[in-house]
């Protein structure tokens, strides 16, 4: 009897060494062909960039949040296959702007261009797939633990989870593409899904980022802007409407824009001083726009007659032309109303 309980016990030891049991090591490639089939079916996902921005893109390309932009953190929006940035005026100082021009913009929004499209290219699916054309199943994998304890898979860069469910965590620029790295660095990018409860907060900070985009300007091409003619009419009673003929001409290329037209008069008399008017339009490009604006003077009891002059200026900037409602639809179609 004590002969056969020992060979029970033998057996049930070697069941419990035998490495085909339920607790054999994860397969790198099944973890990031998983991860990265995830990722390609997420309807939102957070990336974390350098300087501790946060940039977060939906399955169709609505995209909010920050962007390290050369060394300055960037309000951005992705709306309507447009990327539109808020940024300080030292970023557009950079970009090569004048003090005042740079300090107009650093004011509101600007329909921008980067070497690649964070809006599109950071669509989850398109990731997914340039993140598998960059790391191919042969490509040597290793087992790390993170600063977090978190075990990872790492391969050329791309780190994802080693236990199911496996999620990719962070990937190299570099398997990107140089637009990338020129625009956010050679830091890694965190990634996470969002939670379907989360979904609601995006939507939210979607559409104040819409409300809030005004009329934005068209970084990029300029607007010339002239006086071709100005009249200055004066009433007996002290008021004078400077009336002014506006150019623009477009210099470079903005589609779905227009002009946005600003007046400055300073109207002027040896007798009765100087005061000035302005008045601000959106027009057509490349057209000819009447502006005009006033100031009334108070007449000193006196007789005779006081000259009145008038000097118009006119600075000009393309503006965007936007669709809010049309912006918020898609975000309601896409992440629920």
């Amino acid at each position: 009897m004590s002969g056969f309980l020992a060979l029970v016990v033998v057996f049930a030891l070697a069941a419990c060494e035998n490495p085909s049991s339920g607790g054999a090591a994860a397969d790198p490639r099944t973890a990031f062909g998983s991860a990265l089939t995830t990722l390609a079916e997420e309807t939102a996902v957070i990336y974390h960039l350098a300087e501790g921005a946060a940039f977060t893109v939906t399955a169709k390309g609505l995209a909010h949040g920050t962007l390290p932009l050369r060394n300055q953190q960037v309000s951005a929006l992705h709306a309507g296959g447009d990327l539109y940035l808020r940024a300080p005026s030292d970023y557009w100082r950079g970009q090569g702007m004048s003090e005042g021009r740079a300090a107009e913009y650093g004011m509101r929004w600007a329909r921008s261009v980067l070497a690649f499209d964070p809006g599109w290219a950071l669509v989850p699916a398109t990731v997914a797939q340039a993140l598998r054309a960059a790391v191919s199943p042969a490509t040597p994998a290793s087992r790390i633990t993170l600063a977090n304890g978190l075990d990872v898979f790492d391969a050329a860069g791309l780190r994802v989870s080693a236990e199911p469910p496996y999620r990719v965590i962070s990937f190299a620029p570099t398997l990107l593409g140089p637009g990338v790295v020129q625009v956010f660095g050679d830091d890694e990018i965190g990634v996470r899904g969002l939670a379907p409860g989360e979904l609601t907060g995006l939507r939210t900070a979607f559409d104040g980022a819409v409300d809030s985009l005004g009329r934005p300007f068209v970084a990029g091409p300029v607007v010339a802007a002239g006086v071709t003619d100005n009249s200055l009419n004066c009433t007996a009673a002290g008021a004078c409407t400077d009336t002014v003929r506006v150019s623009n001409r477009l210099v470079g290329h903005a589609p779905e824009a227009s002009a946005r037209l600003v007046l400055r008069s300073s109207v002027s008399s040896n007798r009765l001083g100087a005061q000035e008017c302005g008045q601000e339009v959106v027009a057509p490009l490349d057209e000819e726009t009447t502006m005009a604006c006033s100031v009334r003077f108070t007449l000193p009891r006196l007789s005779g007659t006081a000259t009145v002059s008038a000097v118009p200026t006119v600075t000009a900037e393309p503006v965007a032309q936007t669709d809010p409602a049309a912006f918020k639809q898609d975000a309601a179609t896409e992440l629920g109303s």
